[in-house]
């Protein structure tokens, strides 16, 4: 009896369930185990999951993606002038701190300030000389010797700084290829018969002005003649100023003289009132080709070239008295007697974007050479901006290699990605094709792949590059390497959706299309494809890693993108000269490591979509 009622009840309960179903909407649901669940998910949510599950892919992917934005965002948002070069600044290691001023410094109370291309120096009130910025050649290493003097005044040249002592001797340190930082002996003859009363220093040379008005130049001078001064100037000289070619000079009467480098602009648009010396001038201040003057009632007169506006006075300068004017490689900075400044020119280093600090002071001395800008104001502190150095250093043409890697990346991973693209394009169409027929047609396209397999692909890109190199444009190049990539790599491919199609052909899925008359062109796209997709997936991930390399290694042979344009293989061709191996490393780790990581990503991705699609993976 209890039996019966035990089944009886049971029967009921099942009744009741199946009634409660049809009127629930669906909201009773049976709970599902998680194997049941496993074997209901669909393949590419199994594909997907099991993707997620791999910690190491998903590494991979998140470095890649990052690569990708950071190479693609920062070359849309940092325009690249691809001729632009910088020599002054060339092989400039990575570092920061060019402006920032020492404590001991400022502690000091600085009177002078002179800067080269990463460092500055200041003289103390204590007599002292004190350094900051990045050391260059030993710019920075101030001998121990030199705070035993007592110093008068400072000067610094690009790499090198000279300071002359209050009895009129010279000393020197730093870069002293040209023996810029050491004084010949020609010249310490003539210092035995003149004094010196002041020091000026510029590209690779320094120099002197004499109590007998006299200016004499040594280093590097035979292509700018600057140690040839015109009769008609020597003994005459009060005051110079010193520019990478040419060398501005004031003489005993208030007029301008230029010496240097025949024929430029300065000379050739001289202005005609200090021709006719109309106006008394006592200060001046070079950059390259632009020079600024002040006479003696405070009012600037400025001729040159007018590259970056400097030919423009900024607003409110004719207002004022204006009593010192320096120069930097591209921009003016200008001190009124009122202790107000103005600074004009080029700001691509942020030379013009005065401290909240400084601004509302009274600024009492100004300096600036290169890309940077330094005060002094009235209650004795100093401070600088401008060029404040490279993240990841220059090459051996003062370009930046942050630039220039997130440039070169831009167009080493859009190569990789249109060959991947033309190689997976045709290798899928020949795969397919013959995969599905058969026949005298898989006979054909295998042949005419085993031919295409069977070209060297160096010898035959380079042997192009050579031949029609020299007659394309850069972009044509570009996507010559793209199409020479793309065409010769997609045979790999082709044999593997030729075999996966071989074996799904052969499916009942299939037959029973054919028995329902569907076309054949459509059975291989809506049937058969999306069975292989995901092998092609995998191929694609793996030979996007492969091209990059492959672009990455014609460039480093000089078959690929020609400099100036950049290119992560290009950029390792530094890599060939024993010095940048030694001395100058970013120069091509940097670089490396850029194509190691985006290859090393991709790879690890493809192998995490691999293990995601293998079945014998998803039973573990």
């Amino acid at each position: 009896m209890d039996k019966k009622e035990n089944a009886f009840l049971r029967t009921l309960a099942s009744f009741g369930k199946l009634v409660g179903s049809l009127f629930s909407f669906g909201k009773m649901k049976r709970p599902v185990d998680m194997l049941a669940e496993e074997a209901v998910m669909s393949p590419s949510k199994v594909i997907v999951k099991n993707f997620f599950r791999n910690k190491l892919a998903l590494t991979g992917l998140a470095g890649f993606m990052i690569m990708l934005t950071v190479v693609f965002l920062g070359a849309a948002l940092n325009p690249l002038t691809i001729l632009s070069t910088n020599p002054i600044m060339r092989n400039t290691k990575p570092g920061l701190g060019y402006t920032k001023i020492t404590s001991a410094a400022q502690n000091a109370g600085l009177v002078q300030i002179s800067n080269g291309t990463t460092f500055g120096i200041g003289l103390g009130k204590d007599g002292n000389v004190y350094s900051w910025g990045q050391d260059v050649l030993g710019a920075t290493k101030i001998p121990a010797d030199i705070n035993a003097l007592q110093i008068e005044k400072i000067a610094t040249g690009d790499r090198h700084a000279i300071v002359m002592t209050t009895s009129g001797k010279i000393y020197g340190w730093g870069n002293n290829n040209f023996k810029q930082a050491t004084v010949p002996a020609e010249i310490e003859a003539i210092m035995m018969l003149e004094n010196v009363v002041d020091i000026l220093a510029g590209d690779q040379y320094s120099a002197i002005i004499t109590d007998k008005n006299k200016i004499h130049v040594w280093g590097t001078t035979f292509a700018t003649g600057l140690d040839i001064v015109p009769s008609r100037y020597q003994g005459r000289i009060v005051k110079a100023a010193q520019a990478p070619f040419n060398i501005i000079l004031i003489l005993d009467d208030g007029s301008v003289g230029i010496m240097g480098q025949p024929q430029t602009m300065l000379e050739t648009s001289f202005p005609t009132r200090l021709a006719n010396k109309e106006v008394t001038i006592v200060d001046a201040a070079v950059t390259v080709r632009t020079a600024i003057v002040v006479d003696t009632v405070g009012q600037v007169i400025v001729w040159g070239e007018n590259e970056h506006g400097l030919l423009t006075l900024p607003e409110g300068i004719e207002n004022e008295k204006i009593v010192a004017v320096e120069a930097g490689r591209s921009h003016f900075i200008a001190l009124a007697a009122s202790g107000k400044i103005f600074v004009w020119g080029s700001n691509d280093y942020n030379q013009l974007n005065i401290p909240q600090e400084v601004l509302g002071k009274k600024v009492v001395s100004i300096a600036a050479n290169y890309y940077q800008t330094y005060v002094i104001t009235e209650d004795g502190k100093s401070y600088g901006w401008g060029q404040d150095g490279y993240y990841l250093g220059t090459d051996d043409l003062g370009r930046d290699m942050l630039m220039r890697l997130i440039h070169g990346g831009r167009v080493t991973m859009t190569v990789g990605a249109v060959a991947v693209l033309i190689s997976t394009t045709i290798g899928l169409l020949v795969g397919l094709i013959s995969g599905f027929y058969g026949g005298w047609i898989d006979n054909i396209l295998m042949r005419f792949t085993e031919v295409i397999n069977s070209f060297p692909f160096l010898p035959m890109a380079i042997t192009l590059s050579s031949f029609v190199g020299g007659i394309l444009s850069q972009t044509e190049r570009l996507l010559l390497i793209m199409v020479i990539l793309g065409v010769i790599s997609w045979t790999g491919l082709a044999r593997l959706v030729r075999g996966q199609i071989l074996a799904e052909r052969e499916k009942d899925f299939v037959l029973a299309a054919r028995a329902l008359g569907i076309r054949s062109n459509v059975i291989i796209l809506r049937h058969i494809l999306p069975n292989v997709i995901n092998v092609v997936i995998v191929s694609m991930t793996l030979g996007y890693a492969g091209s990059l390399l492959t672009e990455a290694g014609l460039s480093f042979l000089g078959f690929g993108v020609i400099p100036p344009s950049p290119s992560w293989g290009n950029m390792l061709t530094g890599a060939q000269d024993s010095t940048v191996i030694t001395f100058y490393w970013w120069r091509w780790i940097l670089p490396a490591v850029a194509v190691l990581i985006a290859a090393l990503t991709v790879n690890i991705v493809g192998d995490g979509l691999r293990d995601a699609m293998d079945p014998k993976n998803n039973e573990k």
